[in-house]
């Protein structure tokens, strides 16, 4: 299918819009005791006990929760219209497509506890991509793997942990999830381990990263949603027929840290977890006169291969926002005031 031409105009249209609104500001759904109520009735009376008690509480947050439920059928929608005869959908997403939406964001949370817990069979998982992760970590070098949310990062990162030794360090954005990632800790103490929480890549962050690189550690970074701290500065890419904002830092952090970058998808199937890893660059370059072309070149190549995978598992999409449109400056303003005042 021919890919849409990104114009400045188009860009600049859909720069913001009154409805969108931050992912960094999304409140966490449910409180502390709930989640851990629902957690614990699916680690000790297992995955049929909590089915059962979890789909009335899905239903109750899917109505509730309006922003999320017209985000997750606007994406789905998008990759239906996007892929024509070709859609993994046979008819145009509605409202039992999105309840099913939901219904794999929680079934991804419950495998984190898995994950963690050391519950999910090695024989289960399959690979593919253009290199592995054995071929990764042979090498010896130090690197930054970019990943999303598409799929589930955190499963990857308790695989890994518990087959290799190298130490990988993952900049978040957790204060949004406090509660749910507090529970994840209790399961497993390593959940935090080397979980390196920014808001911003600053100087100081950026020096620590590349003493990491130096000691032949990976580096982790989601490239797939806009600055919590600035979210305007944003480089448009066409993603799924459409222009969507992507945050620069990793990428600008990719070029200061000097070592190849590979892309990382950990994709949820009926019988386990195929892990992708593509090496995306042995180094980034971005010339100080071609910075922004540079930018906008290395930003589609992501957003193509992001667009790839997020066709083939449109339900592990699990950004539940507008994502084709930046929040007002107004929005921006607010959402900050409020941040602060918490």
């Amino acid at each position: 299918m021919a890919r849409t031409q990104v114009t400045v105009a188009q860009m600049a249209a859909r720069m913001t819009s009154p409805k969108a609104s931050h992912w960094a500001k999304k409140q966490e759904n449910g409180s502390y005791l709930a989640i851990w109520l629902l957690l614990r009735l699916y680690r000790f009376g297992g995955k049929y006990v909590i089915l059962i008690v979890l789909a009335p509480v899905l239903g109750y947050f899917f109505l509730k929760d309006r922003s999320a439920r017209t985000a997750s059928m606007q994406f789905l929608q998008q990759v239906h219209s996007y892929k024509g005869t070709q859609s993994p959908f046979a008819q145009r997403p509605g409202y039992w497509r999105s309840y099913q939406h939901f219904w794999q964001f929680a079934m991804a949370a419950l495998a984190k506890i898995d994950g963690w817990l050391g519950r999910i069979p090695v024989g289960s998982v399959s690979y593919e991509g253009s290199v592995s992760f054995d071929n990764i970590i042979q090498t010896g070098k130090g690197a930054l793997i970019i990943g999303s949310h598409l799929g589930n990062q955190e499963v990857c990162r308790a695989l890994v942990r518990s087959k290799y030794t190298v130490r990988i360090n993952v900049l978040a954005h957790t204060q949004h999830t406090a509660a749910f990632n507090r529970i994840l800790k209790e399961s497993n103490s390593d959940v935090d381990l080397n979980l390196i929480e920014v808001t911003e890549l600053t100087p100081t962050v950026s020096v620590m990263l590349s003493e990491c690189i130096e000691r032949g550690e990976l580096v982790v970074i989601v490239g797939d949603r806009i600055s919590a701290q600035a979210p305007e500065r944003a480089v448009w890419a066409d993603f799924l027929g459409k222009p969507a904002p992507f945050a620069i830092g990793p990428w600008v952090l990719g070029s200061v840290l000097q070592c190849p970058v590979y892309l990382m998808f950990c994709m949820r199937q009926k019988n386990g977890y195929k892990l992708i890893f593509t090496h995306f660059a042995e180094q980034l370059q971005l010339p100080r006169k071609e910075r922004q072309q540079a930018l906008q070149s290395t930003i589609q190549q992501y957003a193509q291969q992001l667009e790839q995978v997020a066709c083939r598992y449109p339900l592990q999409w699990f950004n539940f926002y507008d994502f084709w449109h930046l929040p007002t400056p107004s929005q921006q303003k607010a959402q900050s005031t409020e941040g602060n005042a918490r």
